[in-house]
């Protein structure tokens, strides 16, 4: 039924239930299994006098701290059973950023945490997981 599933991960605990819940599917129909992280940028402001400045993340720094959760992750995928097929850190708008990895590996089944670590911006502007289950052309399932 499966043979190639996708998940989104981002370190919190939710992940760690949809990488468990991928995982275990992986291995139930021998389907690859990819994890890929896509990070929600957090704008940090400095107050500079009566100036301000919006200081973003470096890209060494995303690929650090995307390197740690995905080695997280990997860990999570073989505790449940199956390695990692392929890990991959993407960048732009998570939702599109993932549907386009989706789209261009051929993915059969994306899987996500319900709530990430962005549970405050996911209440104003809608979680990745909700616009994930609404755009997505495969199956979404979507784990507590």
């Amino acid at each position: 039924m499966f043979t190639k599933i996708l998940v989104a991960v981002d370190g919190s605990d939710q992940s760690r239930n949809a990488v468990r819940y991928a995982s275990d599917l992986a291995k139930k129909y021998d389907a690859a299994l990819h994890l890929v992280h896509a990070p929600q940028i957090e704008v940090e402001t400095l107050t500079l006098g009566s100036g301000m400045l919006d200081v973003l993340p470096t890209r060494d720094l995303l690929a650090k701290q995307g390197k740690t959760v995905l080695d997280q992750a990997g860990a999570w995928a073989e505790e449940g059973g199956r390695k990692a097929d392929s890990t991959e850190i993407l960048l732009g708008d998570a939702t599109q950023a993932i549907l386009k990895y989706a789209a261009e590996n051929g993915i059969d089944l994306i899987v996500s945490g319900s709530r990430g670590l962005g549970a405050l911006r996911g209440l104003l502007q809608g979680s990745v997981s909700q616009k994930l289950t609404s755009h997505a052309t495969c199956p979404v399932l979507t784990v507590r």
